[in-house]
């Protein structure tokens, strides 16, 4: 019979997520995992696998999160409403004091697929939603994810919510600008 675990494992991948997010991936070694989880190798082996596996969990459990820019859009009943809750969430979330800032998708190379992923539940979002078939929802949704790629990046160098609000309005009008003519 092996030993019980001697750590809460969801506080221990809480703790994960937040080194990734904080390092990156590529820069997150098994010692810094260790140090920050106060547990050997051993235990973090015997708990997550390998540093890959603990990874993929850690950001499977931040991408579940109810504070997700993504799912945050999947509200939305219209196009425009869909992007602005994204953008909302994001000026928010990405400067939030409860956790690194920026996004870990957004800022990690390793998550292409996720990033992929993200823009198709958008373009699902918009399409369900456009009471206009011309609305090319792949291209907006790609837009509206580089924009927020953007946010994340000005979140980690230091820009506040302000700041990235500014860029969300300048954003919205961009991408949906025969609203503005609406108005």
């Amino acid at each position: 019979m092996g030993r019980p675990r001697s750590f809460d494992r969801e506080q221990a991948l809480d703790t994960a997520m937040r080194v990734f997010w904080e390092r990156g991936y590529a820069e997150t070694s098994v010692a810094d995992l260790t140090a920050r989880l106060g547990i050997s190798a051993p235990s973090l082996y015997a708990a997550f696998g390998d540093k890959r596996t603990l990874f993929e969990e850690a950001v499977a459990r931040y991408e579940a999160s109810p504070e997700s820019v993504t799912t945050a859009g999947t509200t939305g009943t219209t196009p425009r409403e869909v992007l602005e809750k994204m953008l909302d969430s994001a000026a928010r979330e990405y400067v939030s004091d409860d956790h690194p800032r920026g996004c870990l998708v957004n800022s990690s190379p390793e998550l292409a697929a996720n990033r992929e992923h993200n823009r198709e539940i958008t373009a699902t979002r918009l399409r369900e939603v456009a009471d206009d078939d011309a609305l090319n929802a792949e291209a907006l949704s790609s837009y509206v994810h580089s924009v927020l790629m953007g946010m994340s990046s000005l979140a980690r160098d230091g820009a506040g919510e302000d700041e990235l609000r500014r860029v969300a309005d300048v954003a919205l009008l961009a991408a949906l600008p025969a609203e503005r003519a609406r108005r």
